[in-house]
């Protein structure tokens, strides 16, 4: 820009760009969690065929678990092979005190605690994260304490979790946010863990007490196993793709087998894998089908969730 040539010049003293935002900000007002007008079918559609691990409903609760996992378990069939996982957090407490302090942890039957523990969530690729986090807002003026629902929990702890290899826990891993819509003792943190919520605790620190699914069946209770099997049959097609159209013959196979067991041999010794077998066969009859079988028996690596201290006393 010339200073001397005035026609260059942009809005505002001295040429500098007038501010905007000031000019504009009352024209915006706060919308409200989960209700912003978002088509969340098309969404999840259109994220269907994309290579998407981790898998978050912004600003829903889990009322909208169920949905995410009818789209998880669709994007993890062979016929799409997007094996995912989805994250939700539960909806805001109503406080029951004065000044919005939290809950009081001694009260069993607190109705938002029942709740919580009351949902029809039962997945092996669906996470379900409580309580909410309070976060300083720093744009008011001066800068407060805001209470977020747990939607806002699972977007963090997502976060978490994609920052680690499939073979790390989040059990015990810290956090970041400021502070807990509401403290929860150890009896009220057992019950949420017994009903398959990954709870947060506040212990020095904001701490994931337990990284579980919302899954009954025992095998998948652990996130870090469905993340390993996911990445091993995502490692596994990858890893056989490029054989699609070759002879379907002995030396084939063989080379096949080879390269399935360089990368579950590398799962090994990252630790995701205690130990694998695997095979690939095909009879005369695969072999005018164009078929050919890779049968994989795998045992993967679980994390320490609790240590049992036995001591005797002479």
């Amino acid at each position: 820009m010339d200073p001397a040539n005035p026609a260059n010049k942009l809005p505002g003293a001295d040429g500098l760009p007038s501010d905007i935002g000031s000019q504009i900000a009352g024209q915006f007002t706060p919308g409200q969690n989960g209700l912003a007008g978002a088509d969340y079918g098309s969404g999840l559609l259109a994220l269907l065929n994309q290579e998407a691990h981790i898998i978050v409903a912004a600003g829903q609760d889990d009322t909208f678990g169920n949905a995410l996992d009818r789209h998880c378990q669709e994007a993890s069939t062979d016929a799409i092979k997007h094996d995912r996982i989805a994250v939700v957090g539960t909806a805001l407490a109503e406080p029951k005190k004065p000044g919005n302090l939290p809950i009081d942890p001694n009260n069993q039957e607190d109705p938002f605690f029942q709740k919580v523990i009351g949902h029809n969530i039962d997945s092996d690729r669906v996470i379900l994260v409580s309580p909410g986090i309070k976060w300083i807002d720093t744009a008011a003026n001066p800068p407060a304490d805001v209470t977020l629902p747990g939607a806002y929990t699972a977007a963090a702890v997502a976060g978490l979790l994609a920052s680690f290899p499939p073979h790390i826990s989040l059990t015990n891993k810290t956090l970041a946010a400021d502070d807990l819509e509401i403290y929860w003792d150890d009896a009220h943190l057992t019950q949420l863990v017994l009903n398959r919520v990954l709870a947060v605790e506040n212990r020095q620190g904001l701490h994931i007490v337990k990284g579980i699914t919302t899954t009954t069946r025992r095998a998948f209770a652990q996130i870090t196993t469905r993340r390993i099997v996911d990445y091993a049959k995502f490692g596994v097609r990858s890893a056989a793709n490029p054989y699609i159209g070759l002879l379907n013959n002995e030396r084939v196979r063989g080379a096949l087998r080879a390269t399935i067991n360089s990368f579950l041999a590398g799962m090994v010794q990252d630790e995701m894998l205690i130990s694998y077998d695997v095979s690939v066969t095909a009879t005369r009859d695969d072999e005018i089908k164009g078929i050919a079988n890779v049968t994989m028996t795998l045992q993967p690596t679980f994390s320490i969730d609790y240590i049992k201290v036995t001591m005797f006393l002479q």
